[in-house]
């Protein structure tokens, strides 16, 4: 899930963070400690944050190169020009269907139980992953500790030049820097989140692998989304955003928590899912495609018109000559 972009505290600008990170990173380069680890700065700053270094240190265990990549790519993609209108193609609803269908008795309960349309679910996971297809390959640790690397000019100068022209002219470099020195204190969050699911026993949370934001799991959480709404669906005990009955409960929890109601205006459900991810054009093509759904099912379990023929579907397997 991609969420919205918030500094650790709104009231104050990221300048101080920038500050702290310059003085560290610059003491890291004195004793020639960031040749060997480009990302000591970034466990300084958690470890001063009071983060406890042995997590730190199981957080960062499994770190490879910085993804700059992933860096200049968020700085590139554009959301008006994602093709959303895909998701609503009669094909790809029809699988949204036949999901539903599959999954029927774990959404049905856990929609009777949130009050969140079991719809809005499978809209939502349709956008995020294709029903749980597409989770990402990207490692989300090493992701995040990128990102905080933003806090130092010398690294937002770096990603700078892997920008076209045109990204440049879009962004200007002011609005480039704040941008990515904002994302800096926003992966600090996160890594701080990351901690602390270690902490409450995610041992293989260095591992996860995500979107190209450090998203993870079939409805796309960031590591403080699963702290604060991850949901146990299914009763053991765990919350696995790969098992579908947590990704089920943990994305209605998300939407209860963000004042989801079912029968409330349009206008008011897509202030919602634009808390679950900050794009009109998306909040509008999970509402849409949740309205198809349901129109959908409820035309399906409609009776045939008295008189009309019968017409039986081929069993599975089977094609008609």
């Amino acid at each position: 899930m991609v969420d919205r972009f918030v500094p650790w505290n709104r009231k104050k600008t990221s300048l101080s963070w920038a500050v702290a990170a310059l003085l560290l990173w610059i003491a890291a380069e004195a004793d020639g400690a960031r040749a060997a680890d480009p990302f000591v700065g970034v466990r300084k700053l958690l470890e001063a944050e009071g983060c406890p270094q042995p997590l730190v240190a199981m957080v960062f265990s499994d770190m490879g190169h910085p993804v700059y990549g992933n860096v200049a790519l968020s700085m590139k993609i554009r959301e008006s020009a994602l093709n959303y209108e895909a998701f609503l193609e009669p094909s790809v609803l029809a699988r949204a269907r036949e999901f539903w269908n599959t999954h029927e008795e774990s959404l049905h309960r856990i929609g009777t139980t949130t009050g969140v349309d079991p719809s809005v679910i499978v809209a939502i996971l349709l956008v995020e992953t294709r029903l749980g297809q597409n989770t990402g390959t990207h490692p989300v640790a090493t992701t995040l500790a990128t990102f905080a690397l933003m806090l130092d000019p010398a690294e937002r100068d770096r990603v700078w030049r892997m920008l076209p022209e045109t990204d440049r002219v879009r962004w200007t470099r002011s609005r480039f820097d704040a941008k990515l020195q904002q994302r800096a204190s926003w992966a600090l969050r996160e890594l701080r989140a990351l901690v602390t699911l270690v902490e409450k026993g995610y041992t293989d949370a260095a591992r996860w692998r995500g979107s190209y934001m450090a998203a993870v799991g079939w409805p796309q959480f960031l590591p403080s989304s699963l702290l604060h709404y991850g949901a146990d669906g299914d009763g053991d005990g765990l919350v696995d955003l790969y098992s579908p009955p947590d990704a089920f409960a943990s994305i209605a929890r998300y939407l209860k928590a963000n004042g989801w109601k079912n029968d409330a205006p349009w206008d008011h459900q897509e202030k919602v899912i634009l808390r679950y991810n900050n794009s009109r054009p998306y909040a509008e093509t999970i509402l849409e495609a949740a309205r198809r759904l349901r129109e959908s099912r409820a035309a399906a379990r409609r009776p045939a018109p008295e008189g009309a023929p019968v017409v039986e579907a081929p069993a599975a397997g089977e094609t008609s000559s």
